[in-house]
């Protein structure tokens, strides 16, 4: 309720008071007439009850002695039996004879049958039942059973069994009386209704209607209920349990039913209600109506003096509402007077706040920082004039702190408020912008310190300090770009980019999706720099940004770390098909120049990506995956994209890199040995030279396969370099070797065709005074066959200079002998698959075919691969020359192939 709107004679509790009264007389009044009524019913229903067990407790009796009336005519017809000698009779005499005397005293005899039985043999003699329908009856397997009830269970028998004497010996009589409503109603008083009922089921009734509410559980039980409106009572007692079969017997009752009496005096019970209503109210009046009257004055003034003080706070009328509230307390020592007493110390500190309070909003008003609060649900309670000037608006009351934040920060402020208003916070300090007229974009940045004002555990608002920090916040944000942008292309750093990193990976663990990250290295910039100088290299810098932010998307991040290195980071992948996706946007831009002024450059990168959670489980090693994987893309002829996970799948991933890391040093290092392996003549058994091959020995990862290495070097364009070293190796051993020793080295593709490898290769041999005839060049038959042209070439050059030439591997290629026939060939070396299958029909078919065109080429052939002593003689039966392989002697260092050889000559 507004108190400025309190009318004391509207809501003066003395009417309030009467009101209140006169409803507590009303439903005293009804609540007493509700008891009289219910009282009297009550006895009412005590009085039919005992009026209907008095009923039946006279037609009980009434019903026996209508038993006792049959009893006697019983006796009578069984003395005019006696009397008459009928039974002594025989039959068929005794039969007609006795039917003739039922016939006659049927109009007086109140039986509807009689039957005469032997008692000692139950053997029934005689049987009468007049006009009536014989029903059948059954015998009680016990005695004292007096009433009988016919198979169909709808007649019930009053059974009369009298002795009888004769001279055949001890009779039965059993006559046999039917209960009937006319019998019934006889013996039934009036208004009352009597029945007869087997159980749940009615027999008879004195009205001749079978219509029962209720057969009563048990003697003495008492129910009511309406029948067409109106309402009966019954009560029932136990006559005898009737036998209906063998061994099962149905209690048989009485029950009788009468109207219930209602009599209810209506003008008496208002009278008597009225009365103690009336008696009542006098009583209250008496006792308190005239204390509730001074109660009432002195509360009236007690509620004029506060609806006063709270209308006259502007005009400072204060005396007049302490007058009434003196006047109210009286010196009573009652609750009003501590009301009234505390209520004028209420009133005097209220003043003295509210003009400390304004004392209090003059000063703040003189801040420069806005001091403002607000409701939880962020309407503006109070604010002082430096908000308004921040805002522009004068009235508060209709603007909430939403309307004046800015709407790209609202979200993030009303969630920071939330958490004061549910004490997840006691203080907050944020920054965000309000709407302001005096900025030149529309808006002003703010810092504001918040916090809740409580009361009962309850948050009632919100108080704080809004200060203008916009040039401050300007400065600060250049300050912050410069350091995490770079100078010239205004990319993010490497602290922004890892930052970035780290949040996506965040994200991307959240969602379960993916983050790619990717290393470019510009190709040959270095070159550009060097010849157009540092400015033209750093125009060419800014034209790369745009076009590879030009094929990223929007959600992408593109970094340079330096000098021509630029990191790309792409979030929120669904799968590695979106990383592959962006890296063929961005492979396309390999195929572009770029043009700086009339200056047109080719532009192309080698890069490297990797992928979260595929790659690395966080952003450091993702960084290191990615880095690797760039240097493959190097490594593989530069100006390509490579996915770590994709060079994982063709190499067994960690091991791999790590040898990767490992392999250039390793051949400039010399840590790569030649090693050889004897090549053994098939006719004398002594070896005649050996092979030149290529072993790895890394001080942490132990032995490193050739079938690894080897093609690693390849890819990495560093094969020339190891194929140099092992040649320079297999050289100088050469002096070290038995005379006429030839030594067979193999030669890489890129070693082919490099055009200066003819004359690098004679110019060494000079150098170890070694003669080309002396060394065989092993060419694999995909290298030799696979350009024709220039491998027949660069073959024919090796040959004119004294160079033998075999084809390594022969067998396993596709090449065609016209092809071969073109090459200049001297050897041909069967590949070690067609050896280890030899003694297999096919295999030995294969074989033998292959050393059949090796001598229609008029070309020697050598077998690989020969680990028994069965091999080697099929091999020589065959026409093989030279024979390899672990049967003879496994590859081991040139010492110990010296060492070798040494102790072979001495044994031959």
């Amino acid at each position: 309720m507004n108190i400025s709107h309190f009318n004391v004679r509207q809501h003066s509790l003395r009417k309030v008071f009467a009101r209140r009264l006169l409803l507590l007389l009303v439903a005293f009044s009804s609540l007493s007439t509700l008891i009289i009524a219910l009282s009297y019913e009550a006895r009412l229903n005590r009085q039919n009850a005992d009026e209907l067990s008095a009923l039946l407790n006279h037609i009980a009796p009434r019903l026996k002695n209508q038993e006792k009336l049959w009893q006697d005519d019983a006796e009578q017809v069984l003395a005019v039996l006696e009397w008459s000698g009928l039974i002594g009779l025989k039959e068929p005499i005794r039969t007609a004879r006795l039917n003739s005397l039922f016939t006659v005293q049927s109009e007086h005899m109140q039986f509807e049958g009689v039957s005469i039985t032997e008692k000692n043999t139950g053997r029934l003699i005689y049987d009468y039942w007049g006009n009536a329908e014989k029903p059948t009856v059954k015998k009680s397997a016990g005695e004292g059973q007096s009433l009988w009830l016919d198979e169909e269970h709808k007649v019930l028998y009053q059974l009369i069994r009298k002795p009888m004497h004769s001279m055949s010996g001890e009779l039965e009589v059993d006559f046999f009386k039917a209960w009937d409503s006319a019998t019934l109603k006889r013996l039934s008083f009036p208004g009352a209704e009597t029945f007869l009922a087997l159980g749940t089921y009615p027999l008879l009734s004195s009205s001749g209607s079978l219509a029962l509410e209720s057969a009563q559980p048990k003697s003495g039980s008492y129910s009511s209920y309406k029948i067409n409106g109106v309402l009966f009572q019954e009560n029932s007692a136990l006559l005898e349990n009737i036998l209906i079969s063998d061994g099962k017997k149905i209690p048989l009752r009485l029950v009788v039913r009468t109207p219930i009496k209602r009599a209810f005096p209506s003008g008496s019970l208002i009278a008597i209600s009225l009365g103690v209503t009336l008696l009542f109210g006098g009583i209250v009046f008496l006792f308190f109506g005239r204390w509730l009257s001074k109660i009432g004055v002195r509360l009236d003034l007690v509620t004029q003096a506060t609806v006063g003080f709270h209308a006259g706070l502007a005009k400072g009328a204060l005396d007049e509402q302490l007058g009434l509230l003196k006047t109210a307390d009286s010196n009573n020592h009652d609750e009003v007077s501590v009301i009234a007493q505390e209520l004028s110390e209420l009133m005097v500190i209220s003043r003295k706040r509210d003009e400390e309070q304004r004392a209090y909003l003059d000063t703040l008003d003189m801040l420069q920082d806005a001091v403002i609060e607000f409701s939880p649900d962020g309407r503006l309670l109070h604010a002082t004039d430096a908000w308004k000037v921040l805002t522009g608006k004068d009235d508060i009351s209709q603007c909430g702190i939403a309307n004046c934040v800015h709407p790209e920060d609202s979200a993030d402020v009303l969630e920071q408020i939330s958490a004061l208003v549910h004490k997840q916070k006691q203080q907050i300090c944020i920054r965000f912008r309000i709407r302001g007229p005096g900025s030149p974009d529309g808006h002003v940045w703010v810092e504001a310190r918040f916090s809740p004002v409580n009361e009962n555990d309850k948050v009632l608002a919100i108080r704080g300090v809004v200060r203008d920090i916009t040039n401050s916040y300007v400065q600060e944000r250049q300050i912050s770009h410069m350091a995490l942008h770079d100078a010239l292309t205004d990319l993010p750093n490497r602290v922004l980019m890892e930052d970035r990193l780290a949040m996506a990976i965040t994200r991307a663990e959240r969602s379960n999706q993916r983050v790619a990250l990717g290393f470019i290295d510009l190709d040959h910039f270095k070159q550009v720099n060097d010849t157009f100088g540092h400015t033209m290299g750093d125009l060419l810098l800014v034209e790369v940004t745009k076009k590879l932010q030009a094929a990223l998307r929007s959600s992408d991040t593109l970094s340079r770390w330096g000098g021509d290195e630029f990191v790309v980071l792409c979030p929120d992948l669904n799968s590695l098909q979106d990383a592959s996706d962006i890296t063929s946007k961005l492979s396309v831009l390999n195929l572009e120049n770029i043009k700086i002024g009339d200056a047109e450059f080719p532009f192309s990168f080698s890069a490297g990506f990797a992928v979260y959670p595929d790659d690395a489980d966080n952003s450091e090693k993702l960084q290191s995956q990615a880095d690797r994987a760039m240097f493959y893309a190097k490594a593989q002829g530069r100006n390509n994209i490579q996915f770590f996970n994709a060079i994982a799948a063709k190499e067994p991933g960690r091991q791999s890199f790590y040898i990767q890391s490992k392999l250039a040093a390793a051949i400039n290092n010399g840590e790569i040995q030649a090693w050889m392996q004897p090549l053994v003549s098939s006719e004398s058994g002594k070896a005649i030279g050996a092979e030149v091959l290529a072993r790895w020995h890394d001080q942490e990862h132990g032995w490193v396969p050739p079938s690894t290495f080897i093609p690693m070097a390849e890819s990495m364009g560093i094969i020339d370099k190891l194929g140099q070293s092992v040649w320079m190796q297999a050289l100088d051993s050469f002096h070290l070797l038995p005379e006429g020793h030839r030594l067979s080295v193999n030669l890489s593709k890129r070693q082919l065709f490099s055009s200066s490898i003819v004359q690098q290769f004679c110019d060494d041999l000079a150098a170890a005074g070694v003669l080309p005839a002396q060394v065989m060049l092993e060419v694999t038959e995909g290298i030799a066959l696979s350009d024709v042209d220039y491998a027949r070439e660069r073959i024919a050059e090796l040959d004119d200079r004294g160079f033998g030439i075999a084809v390594d591997d022969f067998g396993v290629g596709y090449s065609s002998l016209s092809q071969l026939h073109e090459i200049p060939v001297d050897e041909l070396k069967l590949d070690i698959s067609f050896v280890r299958r030899i003694h297999e029909p096919k295999g030995l078919a294969m074989a033998t075919a292959i050393v059949s065109i090796a001598k229609s080429l008029d070309l020697e052939c050598v077998a690989e691969g020969v680990e028994d002593t069965k091999t080697a003689e099929l091999l020589k039966q065959m026409g093989v020359e030279t024979l390899q392989g672990y049967y003879f002697s496994k590859a081991m260092p040139i010492s110990e192939y010296i060492n070798w050889l040494s102790k072979q000559n001495a044994e031959l």
